[in-house]
């Protein structure tokens, strides 16, 4: 996809030690390095598919800058330039940042920020004014956004109807072991995890599942013990696991209720919900 157009080295400090890592653009044959990060950190990713969405987006190789550690590609951050509509006929073009990733075992080093740095500095030489990006507001990188200046101007909402939530949960259960077998840090986590969750869904009925020999499977009849039980609503339970609305609130206003459950198993039940395994 084109030659290199940007390549410098830097260093960070781990523990001590200086760990040397080079930043570049994208060329041929880094989607297959890309697209294991990109499964890791937002699931399931082939390099055809990733390949796809760069032409389809119109993603360039000079728009797409990674962080590389002893020849390995390690983190990524992406340029998608936008319209945004500001009024009738009036758009202002916008560098939307988009696959802000790192894998697992170089996290915390600082290599991303530098990416946005490097990416953000690109953007101003173009003569953009802005820059924008989509985030979740309770995760650890919207602490790197807001350092690099940038501010929550919009909260996002979805409201859907699902007239079949028992066949979705099944395919929710398969995508889940896609993910497992992508992600490094949450196999880690899981490790010696083995428990039964019972969900009872309002005008559903309950639906189950278990987490046994790192494999999450879906269980057709409910046991007469679980680790985990819960109380809720299909609406409910939708907006917990999109982050629409927080676990506490949802216990607060009693819309979900904890009928089983130890702290830990039901922090670990939450880290599964929102697939989000930070160290």
């Amino acid at each position: 996809m084109g030659k290199t157009a940007l390549q410098h080295a830097m260093e960070v400090k781990d523990l001590g030690k200086p760990i040397q890592y080079t930043i570049r653009n994208f060329v041929k044959g880094d989607e297959v390095a890309l697209s294991g990060i990109f499964s890791e950190c937002f699931g399931p990713t082939t390099p055809r598919r990733l390949k796809e969405w760069y032409r389809s987006y119109g993603v360039r190789p000079e728009d797409v800058f990674v962080g590389v550690v002893d020849g390995k590609l390690v983190s990524c951050v992406e340029l998608i330039f936008k319209q945004l509509h500001h009024g009738e006929g009036v758009y202002v073009k916008t560098a939307g940042l988009s696959g802000v990733c790192t894998d697992s075992d170089y996290r915390c080093k600082g290599i991303v920020s530098n990416l946005m740095k490097t990416a953000l500095e690109k953007n101003r030489q173009n003569g953009l004014s802005n820059a924008s990006l989509y985030t979740g507001l309770d995760i650890p990188a919207h602490r790197i956004y807001e350092r690099l200046g940038f501010v929550d101007i919009l909260t996002w909402r979805t409201y859907m109807k699902y007239l079949d939530y028992p066949y979705l949960f099944g395919v929710w259960l398969r995508y889940l072991n896609r993910s497992l077998r992508d992600s490094k840090i949450a196999r880690r986590k899981l490790q010696g995890w083995e428990k039964s969750v019972a969900i009872q869904l309002k005008d559903v009925g309950t639906l189950s599942f278990r987490f046994r020999k790192n494999r999450f499977e879906r269980l057709a009849k409910t046991p007469k013990e679980v680790d985990i039980e819960l109380s809720t609503d299909v609406e409910t339970y939708t907006k917990i696991r999109r982050n629409v609305t927080g676990w506490e609130e949802a216990v607060k206003s009693g819309k979900l209720i904890v009928v089983k459950g130890d702290s830990p198993d039901i922090e670990m039940f939450q880290r599964i919900l929102h697939w989000r395994w930070d160290e």
